[in-house]
């Protein structure tokens, strides 16, 4: 394939700098903020199960101190109701008894749900404070991800415009090299690891460094300024 010297000189210039941009690609996923972020949304992830599972629980406690409050006052309002029966009963005594027995059998169960909400009232305390370390815990994988953030932020955004530079340059040069070139050199991009050319120096591919023998050697210097490499198939430069 023909191409003068500008053309090869935009190609090999567009070459080194998309390695130029995949380097700073590499350097930018390898960035340790970025997996530093990952790490404190899988924990605050977990943590908000927690805080989940706890609230549940706090529910259900809450569901049974109710229905023992709601139970008592019931137990309050037929007291009273016995109590009246009792005082208007006016000596009969039979019916005395009766009553007096059913406000024992009453009392009996009042004092029985007042023992069931000590270990419920102890059991909300221990929700409460696990609630509580469980949003403190929050709080701080929340500040520590702002932190992270702002880094990746910062150094990211550095890389992010260098590449976006380069970028510019390279779409120019892109541009410059024709259709048919363009089309062989993303072709050979996308099957060769994003290194698309390579230089013919010595007896050698610049990339994947085969020394050619002399018959190969003398076919892509026959095929100057561009031929391909016998062993890696990139665009190979022969100057």
């Amino acid at each position: 394939m023909f191409a003068d010297e500008n053309t090869l000189d935009a190609l090999l210039k567009m070459q080194s700098l998309d390695l130029g941009i995949m380097r700073v690609k590499k350097k930018l996923d390898d960035l340790p903020q970025r997996q530093r972020i990952v790490d404190l949304r899988a924990k605050k992830a977990a943590l908000k199960e927690k805080e989940g599972q706890v609230l549940e629980m706090r529910r259900l406690a809450e569901r049974d101190l109710s229905r023992i409050h709601d139970e008592d006052e019931r137990l309050v309002q037929k007291q009273r109701s016995v109590q009246e029966k009792i005082d208007a009963a006016q000596g009969d005594y039979r019916s005395v008894e009766a009553h007096t027995k059913e406000l024992g059998g009453i009392a009996k169960r009042r004092n029985t749900l007042e023992c069931d909400l000590v270990p419920l009232d102890e059991k909300l305390g221990e929700i409460g404070k696990v609630a509580a370390q469980i949003e403190q815990a929050l709080s701080q994988v929340d500040a520590q991800e702002g932190k992270a953030i702002a880094s990746f932020q910062q150094e990211g955004g550095s890389l992010m415009g260098e590449t976006a530079q380069a970028q510019k340059a390279r779409d120019a040069l892109y541009d410059s090299i024709g259709p048919e070139l363009q089309k062989l050199y993303d072709k050979k991009r996308e099957s060769s690891g994003g290194i698309a050319v390579a230089r013919l120096e010595g007896a050698s591919c610049s990339v994947c460094r085969t020394v050619f023998e002399e018959g190969k050697l003398l076919h892509v210097q026959g095929e100057a300024p561009l031929s391909e490499c016998p062993n890696c198939k990139r665009i190979l430069v022969v100057m």
